[in-house]
């Protein structure tokens, strides 16, 4: 055993610590022990719940993400081709010259005009919205060019009716609103005039068979056009891009003829008492309405039979063909000495390029 002066030189801490050190109170028999206790299972089960609501919510806001821009795209690709409805304080002198301030006002104030977009857009990835407005500007462009002929004084084509047609032709690099708000204030203009006497006012029953004319040859380009895609090697399912430009640019001028021979007969006072005449409208007006009136969800172009989709673009051309001749037809009766020439032409070439 070491002696006391050996035990000294040691340092401190190496002494035995003789403090008295508290000593862990016993727990009572009669308390309850923890050491085996789980947890309550409704409490796990709120927890497994509590955790799937998390990751559901997170995958949801991830899908959110990543689906808003596709939405975007679709929310954005509506075609409005209901009826024009003039409202009953709204009166035109020129009921065609109505039809496109409405029609123009309604691409404006609705989706917007799609090739005005920037590329980073929704709207620029679209097929048939621009297809459709394009084809539309360029038919209103066409027929408000056919009134300013027929409103032509001594001094050459209403200033008012050229000056539209010009600016709803599209000008490539060039903004189209800015463009279509001038061509919808100078009709305005024309009309306004036209109802004080201050220019001429076409009637229907001179407008009419040269619209007829004009309608017969929109068929017919359609009906080539459509003649061409339906013959054309398929590169996409269901359809290609030009596939669905060529659908919707042709019901584009479907809905416009529609739309225009609606309002045209209203005044067209002529016709009510030829019974031929009422017939040969009606035919062209419901033939029109046929292609107008064609929505598919999806545009099929699908060769041979066709077995699991239809062929959209052979059934747009079969209402053109009928279009087409119901409208070459009626301009041929209604047509005076002046035009008869004109619209045999018309006819001739749709003769000639009828699908065989």
């Amino acid at each position: 055993m070491p002696s006391r002066t050996a035990a000294k030189k040691l340092p401190k801490a190496y002494e035995e610590d003789v403090r008295v050190k508290a000593r862990p109170t016993p727990v009572p028999e009669h308390f309850i022990s923890l050491e085996h206790a789980e947890p309550s299972p409704i409490m796990l089960s709120f927890q497994k719940g509590w955790s799937r609501i998390v990751g559901l919510s997170k995958v949801a806001a991830v899908l959110a993400v990543l689906g808003a821009y596709p939405a975007a795209v679709l929310v954005s690709s509506h075609i409005d081709d209901s009826p024009v409805v003039f409202p009953p304080d709204e009166s035109w002198s020129v009921s065609g010259v109505g039809v496109a301030i409405h029609k123009l006002a309604r691409e404006l104030a609705g989706a917007g005009w799609a090739s005005d977009r920037d590329s980073w857009h929704p709207q620029a990835r679209l097929t048939a919205l621009p297809a459709w407005q394009e084809a539309t500007a360029a038919g209103l462009s066409e027929h408000v060019k056919l009134l300013s002929g027929i409103a032509a004084t001594v001094d050459g084509p209403d200033g008012d009716l050229a000056a539209a047609s010009r600016l709803l032709q599209a000008v490539p690099g060039e903004d189209m609103r800015p463009r279509l708000t001038a061509a919808a204030e100078a009709l305005n203009r024309f009309d306004t005039r036209a109802s004080r006497g201050l220019a001429l006012r076409p009637a229907p029953e001179e407008t009419l068979p040269q619209e007829m004319a004009l309608f017969a040859t929109w068929a017919g380009k359609d009906r080539a056009a459509l003649s061409d895609r339906i013959n054309a090697e398929q590169g996409a399912w269901p359809a290609s891009k030009e596939d669905v430009a060529a659908f919707y640019a042709a019901k584009a001028r479907a809905h416009l003829a529609h739309e225009l021979i609606v309002a045209g007969k209203a005044r067209a006072y002529g016709l009510t008492g030829d019974t031929e005449l009422a017939v040969a409208l009606a035919r062209a007006e419901a033939a029109w309405q046929r292609a107008a009136d064609m929505k598919p969800v999806f545009v099929s172009n699908q060769a041979g039979s066709a077995a699991l989709m239809p062929n959209h673009l052979a059934s747009m051309a079969y209402y053109l063909v009928e279009a087409e001749t119901a409208s070459a037809y009626l301009a041929q009766r209604l047509a005076p000495p002046a035009v008869e020439e004109a619209v045999a032409d018309v006819a001739l070439v749709a003769e000639e390029t009828a699908i065989p």
